[in-house]
């Protein structure tokens, strides 16, 4: 019963957080939008380019060439692997925390699916629909669309910072405890 009680003091304070900062998640969450499908892109070139440059370099694949790294090779510029192989995961991060408020968004009970291709249309598709193509797969006054796009878009920042990403801070925190934890109990 305690968890239910946090539960729905969690949605409240979710549901007055949204109706304070309606504008700012909203931007916020155009913003990531239109930045996603660029990202993403960009991330599967910045891959394919280290692969090449390492094989002009060493006439080896990136995963050897990674593979060499634990070998200690001389020749490789290990610093300027590892920053942009975290960069690349970096990226992928967001990216994987953006497609799980997506997948949160699309099994919303009132219109999710309706939400989530919208978003996914508009912004998420490398080939976006252009909006006349959009409105005829759904069907939808022009209106309507705008409208039902703005509250998929601020939902999906609510959903993002109000639930997804303070589950993924909650299990950092949980991780880091059992960690503690398990140096304290086994003197490591």
């Amino acid at each position: 019963m305690g968890n239910s009680l946090s539960t729905l003091e969690r949605l409240e304070r979710i549901y007055n957080f949204e109706n304070e900062n309606d504008d700012k998640i909203y931007h916020n969450s155009k913003l990531i939008l239109k930045l996603y499908s660029k990202v993403s892109w960009r991330m599967s070139n910045c891959i394919r380019e280290m692969n090449e440059e390492c094989y002009l370099a060493n006439k080896n694949s990136l995963f050897d060439v990674v593979d060499s790294l634990i070998d200690v090779d001389p020749r490789v510029d290990k610093i300027r692997i590892e920053s942009r192989l975290r960069s690349i995961e970096d990226s992928k991060s967001i990216l994987v925390l953006i497609d799980q408020a997506l997948l949160l968004l699309k099994s919303y009970p009132k219109d999710g699916e309706r939400y989530f291709e919208i978003l996914k249309r508009s912004y998420m598709d490398l080939n976006k629909y252009n909006e006349n193509e959009i409105l005829e797969y759904l069907n939808v006054s022009r209106t309507t669309f705008y409208r039902d796009k703005k509250k998929a878009t601020t939902l999906l920042g609510i959903i993002l910072w109000g639930f997804v990403i303070p589950d993924v801070k909650k299990q950092e925190i949980e991780k880091k405890n059992m960690v503690e934890q398990n140096r304290y109990f086994f003197g490591t």
